[in-house]
């Protein structure tokens, strides 16, 4: 099959930009535990000043864990991974460009010596998003942070992630999403799709296109701005908004489903004693039951979270939100005086 257009651009774009370092992405820290930003800061200055993404996302209950990184880059998050499954888990990182690959791999030393480990335990494979060349059902957990909207057939991505994720396992998807469709004329404007807008999904098809590969309905769980000062890129964009929004979706097995109940969590998730937050709606206290609705009380019971989790069968339906507007959400923040800083900038 021979390769888009679109891809070749992005392949070379991020090849320039892993020289010039000239593309800053900000760590998402109001996201992150306290142990994950430690770690973070942990990270070799090579491949610190190579992060590019749209908000670090990271799954709960890693250790021992088989990872998938979809677009792992100069590695930022790949060693995060690496760190957190532990030397019993194993992270597996794939990428299109060659050259970030390269810098991934000359400090992958530096992090297994930085963790503690006796040999490495992750890898790095050359390959598209769209044609994961993996086993069936292979990884606990998938990642992709910043990658789908530089994908010119995202369909692909979401069947392809679906048939190598095991039955329990959460995707987390980063991801820069439109809040309207952009400009036809400018759809596969070259700059504008290797700064992750013309090729966004809008906000609202995200659920589609997910559902189509079989994934259940996403909860969003962060968010954050992206700052168009190019006033050229702006008026190309027609003033069109974009965000960084971060994913929680799951695979569950055929036929897998139960009633609404009362779910109560034991507090024994990593970074979450008190309390774990499930998306920018819904919390967990330890301890204390609350009520979820049939979906979501099928995840919770089905996936690999659930030891985590005590059930009580109710006989009310309460209504759980999902699928949330990115930009609502946003723009929520931003009345309470709560607004997050940008993500990036197109200056």
């Amino acid at each position: 099959m021979s390769e888009h257009s679109l891809t070749s651009i992005v392949r070379e774009a991020y090849t320039k930009h892993s020289v010039l370092c000239d593309l800053v992405c900000r760590e998402n820290s109001e996201n992150l535990t306290a142990e994950q930003s430690a770690i973070f800061s942990q990270l070799s200055e090579e491949t610190r000043k190579r992060y590019y993404g749209s908000g670090i996302v990271i799954p709960e209950k890693l250790e021992g864990k088989r990872v998938l990184d979809i677009g792992c880059g100069s590695g930022s998050l790949v060693f995060i991974l690496s760190k957190l499954v532990g030397p019993t888990g194993y992270v597996v990182c794939i990428d299109i460009c060659e050259e970030l690959m390269n810098i991934a791999k000359s400090q992958l030393e530096y992090h297994q010596k930085a963790w503690g480990y006796s040999k490495p335990n992750c890898e790095f494979v050359m390959c598209k998003a769209e044609e994961l060349e993996f086993e069936p059902n292979s990884f606990d957990c998938i990642v992709s942070n910043g990658v789908v909207c530089l994908c010119p057939d995202k369909e692909p991505v979401f069947k392809s992630a679906y048939r190598v994720l095991k039955d329990g396992g959460q995707f987390l998807l980063s991801d820069v999403f439109a809040e309207v469709d952009s400009p036809a004329k400018y759809r596969e404007h070259e700059l504008l799709w290797t700064l992750g807008t013309t090729g966004s999904l809008r906000w609202d098809t995200l659920a589609v296109e997910t559902s189509k590969a079989g994934f259940t309905t996403p909860y969003l769980m962060q968010v954050g701005p992206v700052n168009i000062v190019n006033q050229e890129v702006l008026q190309m964009l027609e003033n069109g908004r974009f965000v960084c929004a971060g994913w929680r979706l799951f695979k569950l097995g055929k036929n897998v489903k139960r009633g609404a109940a009362r779910v109560t969590y034991k507090g024994d998730i990593s970074g979450f004693p008190d309390a774990f937050k499930w998306d920018v709606d819904l919390t967990f206290p330890t301890g204390v039951g609350v009520e979820v609705d049939s979906e979501l009380a099928t995840i919770l019971s089905a996936s690999y979270l659930s030891s985590s989790f005590d059930f009580s069968d109710i006989e009310t339906n309460p209504v759980t939100k999902r699928n949330q507007n990115p930009f609502a959400y946003l723009d929520k923040l931003q009345a309470e005086g709560r607004f997050p800083g940008f993500i990036y900038s197109i200056e």
